[in-house]
């Protein structure tokens, strides 16, 4: 078996706290580990824990939230929609998350308003940073590193502005590189990544992924922002003839490549894969990771996905995954249940349901 040198236990965030975040009003999640899998039911709270991480792996940037929701599908930033992200709607008390590796990371999010009654409700408005018709609203990122504390705010100040001002703490600068992969995954977001890669003579970690999908799969190049791959033929073919598959594969290697020494959060991976690839796609996945020294937070309700983790993982990265599942309490407590790869191995056997 290849040794590659693996993130520390100093540099990889082992735990984190969450307070008043969307539907959940309190979690505390521990013993994470290099590859993290979480599972449960639809609205359990799974793509949340996913975004309050990215949160704080970006502590000096307030338009995270706003990007947060245009992932989901949501593009307004008019106050009631800035409500959304608090517990119940209640702005008035911050959404606070702590997370921990070699560092202590605290970050509260307080949405501030003047002029309320002057408030636009705007409907039409799709601009993703609509604004108020008067008065002043946004948000501020109070944050601490260790003991250390910084400022950061997002305010939206009239109708007659069609941007938000970005007032950033200049005495912080943010190291860790963190990247945030919804299901609506976007393929030409990969497009610099893929020629990072080229340049750097990696192509190897996509032609592997690749040949999940396409067995004869040799190579790729780019031609006028277009991949085109080689499977054999008499000419490349663009890898979006390969389907929707082949295309996430790609972003998602190309994302672990660029979170190297970082961090990289995957909601719902087994979107756009059979079910039959998902242990060859968990050892490409797993094996990119560790050479890159990339932690994963992934997120799935598919029983297949986590049987895939279970085989690909179970002989010779155990020492490196955790599972858990997620489950939600009648007062929005957001519980995680740990599960080495034996004991869900035993779950699965038992048909003991874990979706």
């Amino acid at each position: 078996m290849l040794i590659y040198n693996r993130i520390t236990a100093e540099t990889m965030f082992n735990k984190i706290e969450i307070e008043r975040f969307r539907g959940i009003k309190h979690a505390t999640i521990e013993g994470f580990k290099q590859i993290n899998l979480f599972f449960g039911k639809n609205n359990c709270g799974k793509s949340s824990l996913l975004e309050s991480l990215f949160l704080a792996s970006g502590l000096s940037n307030p338009l995270l939230p706003i990007h947060v929701n245009f992932m989901r599908g949501y593009s307004k930033a008019r106050l009631n929609d800035l409500k959304l992200d608090f517990y119940n709607l209640d702005s008035s008390y911050p959404i606070h998350i702590r997370m921990e590796n070699d560092e202590k990371r605290d970050l509260k999010i307080t949405l501030f308003e003047q002029n309320q009654n002057n408030v636009s409700l705007n409907a039409d408005d799709t601009n993703i940073l609509s604004n108020v018709e008067e008065g002043k609203y946004g948000l501020k990122f109070d944050f601490k590193i260790n003991d250390k504390h910084f400022e950061s705010q997002l305010r939206f100040d009239s109708a007659n502005s069609t941007d938000a001002t970005r007032i950033v703490s200049k005495q912080y600068i943010e190291s860790l590189r963190c990247t945030y992969l919804s299901p609506k995954f976007d393929f030409s977001a990969s497009i610099q990544g893929l020629k990072n890669i080229l340049q750097n003579k990696d192509e190897h970690f996509i032609v592997e992924g690749l040949k999940l999908i396409e067995p004869r799969v040799r190579d790729f190049i780019f031609t006028d922002k277009e991949m085109l791959v080689d499977v054999g033929l008499a000419k490349r073919i663009p890898v979006n003839m390969m389907g929707d598959g082949a295309r996430k594969i790609v972003s998602l290697l190309t994302a672990v490549y660029d979170c190297k020494n970082g961090a990289l959060l995957i909601d719902e991976i087994s979107n756009g894969f059979h079910y039959s690839v998902m242990r060859s796609l968990w050892e490409v996945l797993i094996n990119a990771a560790v050479i890159n020294n990339t932690q994963l937070f992934i997120t799935t309700h598919d029983v297949d996905s986590i049987k895939g983790l279970r085989d690909a993982a179970l002989e010779s990265y155990k020492d490196i995954v955790a599972t858990f599942k997620l489950l939600k309490t009648n007062n929005d407590e957001l519980k995680a249940y740990h599960y080495s790869l034996e004991s869900l191995d035993y779950s699965i056997n038992q048909e003991i349901e874990v979706r």
